[in-house]
């Protein structure tokens, strides 16, 4: 296999673009309902203080100041787990747009050139049956 970095982060969308639309949503829904089971615990905690008389701010920014680490965490995360997720779908991506490439060559040609993957493309077994 071949070691050359790929250029180009986003090889086609139609593969990689459902992928990573679908992790962003399911990250974003996780994170969601977090801070709303986050809501549902402090309006516990302000009923339980509400009925045993005990004081306790039940101004919204104090839900706000509690909920902020987790909120901070998500944003700060998210570039992060983008851009995971664009590498990891890139090793699909990648492969299948060469194997793509290599049929419309022979396709035009009648020549089926050898298939070369990168080291750290996935679907190698697809490689050794192209090139059988």
């Amino acid at each position: 296999m071949v070691k050359r970095a790929r250029l180009k982060k986003l090889i086609n969308w139609t593969i990689q673009g459902p992928i990573v639309t679908r992790l962003l949503v399911h990250f974003l829904s996780y994170n969601v309902a977090t801070v709303f089971l986050l809501l549902v615990v402090y309006g516990i905690r302000g009923s339980l203080a509400a009925v045993s008389d005990q004081p306790q701010a039940s101004s919204p920014a104090t839900f706000w100041q509690q909920a902020a680490p987790v909120v901070i965490c998500m944003f700060v995360m998210m570039p992060f787990m983008i851009w995971d997720l664009m590498k990891l779908t890139n090793r699909i991506a990648g492969p299948l747009y060469r194997f793509e490439s290599l049929l419309k060559e022979y396709g035009k040609t009648g020549t089926l050139p050898v298939a070369v993957l990168r080291d750290d493309d996935l679907l190698t077994d697809y490689q050794q049956h192209f090139n059988e």
